[in-house]
């Protein structure tokens, strides 16, 4: 058979996949070309982000080091191209039409919402120089390779020059998008959590930082609690990779439609409308950082999962926001994976892949993986010190882009952070400034949506237990098709249909708040420090 050109395979694509019923939701028939011609565009363009997103993937999972260059070259030229479409003046003439058109009456339809969203990224993109465009893409690919060499290696010398054009770079970003407006870095936040404002953000930390450093200092100091030692030992790595295949089958996570491997930082990639990659780390001596790990990129996997493949590359058919994502991922990872109901479910089934579990208790293996402590490492914090560890580097990144922060400077602001708002300090940078990916990957303005996401999530399943009855109980027995299928409704299908915040005051059906989040981690934790 002969090659299909892109387009005839977009207009294949189309034909199977577009959406239902299109012709009855649009009145005007010149409206409908429009938007026709549009979403095949925009489908099109997807073609070559997926694309990207497959480089991505294998960047991080086996590319050769001596490849790196080749692939920034690789993704910096696809970068280019993706740039020059999204910014073309057929789609901004397009979407002018249509912004002023009756279909756009609705902004929470799918066909107005995609109208809108189009419409607002465009307006962004086109902002952007297509030069700085592939500079950036070329730093971040560089970056995160030399990252991924030097992390291990503790050199952060190696990584600086990398860093610091890559931070250049999204100051030159900011300096463009912000138009003019004193915070910069706004412009990078919205880019992950729309409408979202500095401002906003630093008040919602301020109330959390509050109440939640009393919190852990009393449970710290309080001279009892769990000690952790059962999720310790030595645990078969071939072993860890079944039981977390398994585990996130059992969650819902559909392998037919998605896979996971292994990498050096967890995340969860989306290739197209039924390719969804997640990646976790195993630690030999804890089996808990593998599955953990693998529980929040399933999260993330079954967001995009839920989504409309057949608005697929628009915006009713993407996510939310990072915001939104985070909450799915910290919701499967903590409320369902940390809960004792989860365990009396899980521990049987563990005990078959680890027998040195066999003599641990529901309630000893529960209390030791909700140890509250004081540590270093982002991704395996608990669950009351997690958010300071993202508040010290939304601060730093904060003045990394006001050029209060000098790259240079970084290991040190870094470990002062951590001693004064954790008391510990990093013995070295691959423990300190260098253990995230995030920075390297020019992903500032990322961070604070963790937050946001443990605020969502526990928003979310208020409301869901308000909805379904005892949740616990169904995840003791294993049944968590109701609490995905309840998601799923409220959440998945929505797309970027709503903005963030009016997505989850629907959903949960009140405002952004702290409050779910800090009664939650009171009543789950001080029971385990008496």
């Amino acid at each position: 058979m002969a090659a299909l050109r892109p387009s005839a395979a977009l207009d294949r694509l189309s034909r199977r996949t577009s959406p239902k019923s299109l012709e009855l939701k649009l009145k005007s028939s010149q409206s409908q070309t429009v938007f026709q011609l549009t979403y095949n565009y925009v489908r099109e363009t997807a073609l070559l982000e997926s694309t990207l997103a497959l480089l991505e993937w294998d960047e991080h999972t086996g590319l050769p080091y001596h490849a790196a260059p080749n692939r920034a070259d690789q993704v910096t030229f696809l970068s280019g191209l993706v740039h020059q479409r999204k910014t073309s003046q057929e789609l901004g003439g397009w979407l002018n039409e249509l912004s002023h058109s009756e279909l756009a009456q609705n902004p929470n339809s799918e066909v107005g919402a995609s109208i809108r969203g189009l419409k607002r990224d465009f307006d962004k993109n086109v902002q952007l120089p297509q030069d700085l465009v592939k500079r950036i893409a070329h730093a971040v690919t560089v970056g995160q390779q030399i990252w991924s060499e030097a992390k291990p290696k503790n050199d952060f010398a190696s990584f600086l020059p990398h860093l610091t054009e890559i931070v250049q770079l999204r100051r030159e970003e900011a300096a463009i998008l912000a138009n003019g407006s004193p915070c910069k870095y706004d412009s990078l936040l919205d880019q992950y959590e729309e409408d979202a404002l500095t401002a906003n953000i630093m008040e919602v930390f301020s109330e959390l930082r509050e109440q939640l450093v009393p919190l852990v200092q009393g449970l710290t100091q309080s001279g009892s609690g769990p000690d952790g030692k059962s999720i310790l030992g030595e645990f078969d790595i071939a072993k860890q990779k079944e039981f977390s295949h398994w585990v996130a089958a059992q969650v819902g996570f559909e392998f037919e439609r998605g896979r996971l491997d292994e990498t050096i930082h967890p995340f969860c990639t989306t290739l197209g409308p039924h390719d969804h990659r997640i990646l976790t780390r195993y630690d030999a001596h804890s089996f808990s950082s593998g599955l953990y790990g693998t529980l929040h990129e399933a999260g993330h996997g079954m967001y995009e999962q839920g989504l409309s493949p057949e608005w697929f590359g628009l915006p009713a058919g993407c996510a939310a926001s990072l915001g939104v994502h985070e909450s799915q991922s910290r919701l499967w990872e903590n409320m369902v994976g940390r809960s004792k109901a989860f365990w009396h479910w899980c521990l049987p089934h563990a005990q078959k892949w680890f027998p040195s579990l066999n003599h641990v208790s529901v309630d000893r293996i529960y209390a030791d993986l909700n140890r509250v402590e004081a540590s270093l490492v982002r991704i395996e914090a608990d669950e009351a010190t997690y958010n300071l560890h993202i508040l010290l580097r939304f601060e730093l990144e904060r003045e990394l882009i006001d050029g209060n922060l000098k790259c240079d400077d970084l290991p040190r602001a870094w470990a002062d952070r951590y001693e004064a708002y954790l008391g510990v300090r990093p013995a070295n940078d691959s423990e300190g400034v260098m253990q995230d990916v995030h920075w390297a990957a020019g992903l500032i303005g990322y961070f604070p949506t963790y937050t946001l996401g443990n605020i969502f999530a526990a928003q979310l399943m208020v409301a869901a237990e308000r909805e379904l009855g005892d949740i616990s109980e169904m995840i003791g027995k294993g049944e968590f098709r109701p609490l995905l299928d309840w998601l799923r409704t409220n959440v998945h299908k929505h797309g970027r249909c709503y903005k963030p915040t009016e997505l989850i005051a629907s959903a949960a059906g009140e405002k952004l708040s702290s409050k779910p989040l800090l009664q939650y981690l009171e009543n789950k934790l001080k029971p385990l420090y008496r």
